[in-house]
């Protein structure tokens, strides 16, 4: 079986890439939280995840795991890349360069996920990669409050998806789409990594 390559040097765990990170996105949910005039305690509620949680993401004291991540992103209504990174300004081509793409890393789990393409303000398509260790799991996600399809392909090994109470077994090449209306989650039943990708369409309209 293929092994993915890493995706950046700092990408493989090392702490300035964390630190990075949490320097960025404290202020950005912040900033988030704040254009939505929430409290923390509202947020709290609305993600349900603790207000300490949150108040020591904002602070850089913290590094959240994914699926906390994606509860707070669907509290605040905006793509987990929106959370992450800045999106595309509006334009009609786009060409978003490999090294300023948006990057996180679960420390946790190993878990990294990659925004190959982050869509422009009103666009409805985006483009991420996800790398698993092995035996890892992205452990329960969220749906999002705006109605979203996923279509998963997985080149490079074996995936399991669940699906609120459905299991699918992917192999090497296979590629599954889904409408994302109940908890979700992906697991490597393998040793080694496992890379794949997401390509997600949303839609804010009737």
């Amino acid at each position: 079986m293929h092994t993915p390559p890493p995706m950046t040097k700092e990408a493989e765990g090392g702490s300035e890439a964390a630190d990075e990170l949490l320097s960025t996105l404290g202020p950005r949910l912040r900033e988030l939280r704040r254009i939505q005039s929430l409290t923390l305690e509202m947020l709290a509620q609305r993600a349900q995840v603790s207000r300490a949680m949150i108040s020591k993401i904002e602070r850089g004291e913290k590094m959240p795991t994914v699926g906390i991540l994606v509860r707070i992103a669907t509290g605040l209504n905006v793509s987990l890349s929106a959370l992450l990174g800045e999106q595309a300004q509006s334009a009609s081509v786009q060409l978003q360069r490999a090294n300023r793409r948006s990057r996180f890393r679960d420390q946790s789990t190993g878990f990294e996920r990659e925004a190959v393409f982050s869509p422009a303000e009103g666009d409805d398509i985006e483009v991420v990669r996800h790398v698993l260790p092995g035996m890892q799991s992205t452990g329960l996600l969220s749906p999002y409050p705006v109605p979203t399809r996923k279509l998963v392909f997985s080149p490079s090994g074996p995936l399991v998806v669940k699906i609120g109470d459905e299991t699918f077994w992917m192999e090497a090449g296979d590629a599954l789409r889904f409408d994302v209306t109940s908890d979700y989650s992906f697991s490597n039943p393998e040793a080694t990594a496992v890379s794949y990708y997401l390509f997600m369409s949303r839609h804010k309209g009737p």
